[in-house]
């Protein structure tokens, strides 16, 4: 049986949670993984009024077999002309996230998730390009996976393969059968 990692299993109730509170009001909700790009300035301005979520890191915690993580969610509302579109709304989805994540229980978490911090992320980049982003920071104590001899990590089922010796290069996604048998 596949495992969900305690930072997999959190974002996941993150998404959930903000999903269903802004239904009907925000179009996207969903993981950011990786570095900010041009494509995902394209992706942010296509999809606006949107959030992602977006796991930062981790640092020590006070609990034992715990760690202390932050999370940002990115708040994207569209610009016209470097002026945001509807500025109070961005600002009270920007208020009313701080108000629904502060102090907020997840099953897969030691503690309570606390607000820690929020910016403006504006750039003269994001205004070109249309966008204007709030980032939304929060900590939790997530405790590590156990350490029981029957947990393992499963077989990585998806690999990346590029092949570089055929013009053009050629990239690929691959994913192997999974077995869902318990162990």
């Amino acid at each position: 049986m596949r495992r969900l990692s305690p930072t997999a299993a959190l974002e996941r109730e993150l998404i959930d949670c903000v999903r269903e509170h802004f239904t009907g009001e925000i179009k996207t909700v969903e993981a950011l993984g990786g570095a900010w790009t041009d494509e995902t300035l394209r992706t942010l301005l296509r999809v606006a009024p949107a959030i992602y979520v977006a796991f930062i890191g981790n640092s020590q915690s006070d609990l034992r077999d715990c760690v202390r993580q932050t999370w940002a969610l990115f708040v994207s509302v569209n610009v016209l002309n470097g002026v945001r579109i509807e500025p109070e709304r961005a600002f009270l989805i920007h208020d009313y996230l701080i108000r629904l994540l502060n102090n907020r229980r997840f099953n897969c978490a030691a503690r309570a998730m606390r607000f820690a911090q929020s910016a403006n992320l504006f750039s003269d980049l994001s205004a070109k390009r249309g966008l204007f982003v709030y980032g939304v920071y929060f900590t939790v104590d997530v405790p590590l996976p156990s350490d029981d001899e029957h947990h393992t990590i499963d077989n990585f089922v998806t690999y990346y393969h590029k092949f570089i010796s055929v013009a053009p290069n050629w990239e690929l996604l691959n994913t192997l059968p999974q077995d869902d048998k318990d162990d």
